[in-house]
């Protein structure tokens, strides 16, 4: 079977099980609506321009840790061997990575859906830089993310570990997000394209960490 085969049938398989197990996803969701209520209730008033840029970014953040964190978590044991003896690894990373890419895309849409509710109206005055960081941020917040989540369940599947291993690895790509926020927020900024540029490069760089050394985990 060919790798892209296996990860489409890979991927299905995760969406099935997460449609079967609505709860998980379902408890980021709520953390993301209490989030961005009790943001709105801490600040007293509309949610101004790089108060808004700084909330979406960390909401966006921890819900795609959390997201990310199980993503390995249901393949200790018995099920670890028999994707060990079916998939390649490369198959089984990138379903986890889409997968986990879509579930970052989500929150991303419904963080902004929610925050510009106690936003004022033209908060965002050039929204394209502000898509294009949701979408090439998902993608390397998923990369990082997925391989942490890998190594962590190989370690023993510690929280602490995976905190630990991901925060200085992601705190590069969140500086560049932070920057593309607010170049949607200002539509006056010059060099508005750099954020993004150095974005795609990093998730090039994750990617490519991720396709040589993920084997290596996955074997262990």
């Amino acid at each position: 079977m060919s790798t892209v085969r296996q990860i489409y049938k890979l991927l299905r398989w995760e969406l099935r099980l997460e449609w079967r197990d609505k709860y998980a996803l379902g408890s980021i969701f709520l953390y993301v609506i209490t989030t961005v209520v009790i943001a709105y209730l801490a600040v007293g008033g509309a949610l101004e321009g790089p108060v808004f840029n700084a909330l979406y970014w960390i909401i966006l953040f921890f819900g795609a840790t959390v997201a990310a964190g199980r993503s390995f978590l249901r393949e200790g044991g018995r099920r670890h061997f028999y994707y060990y003896t079916i998939a390649d690894p490369l198959a089984l990373l990138f379903s986890k990575l889409v997968f986990n890419a879509i579930i970052i895309w989500l929150i991303g849409g419904l963080t902004f859906g929610l925050l510009s509710l106690f936003a004022p109206l033209a908060v965002i005055t050039n929204p394209l830089p502000l898509l294009l960081a949701v979408f090439f941020g998902g993608i390397g917040l998923s990369a990082i993310l997925t391989f942490v989540s890998a190594i962590t369940a190989r370690a023993g599947g510690s929280g602490t570990l995976m905190a630990i291993l991901s925060f200085p690895l992601v705190i590069p790509l969140l500086k560049l997000l932070l920057d593309a926020g607010l170049y949607a927020i200002d539509a006056g900024t010059n060099d508005i394209w750099q954020p993004i540029y150095l974005t795609v490069a990093v998730d090039l760089i994750a990617l490519a960490v991720g396709i040589v050394l993920f084997p290596f985990v996955w074997r262990d």
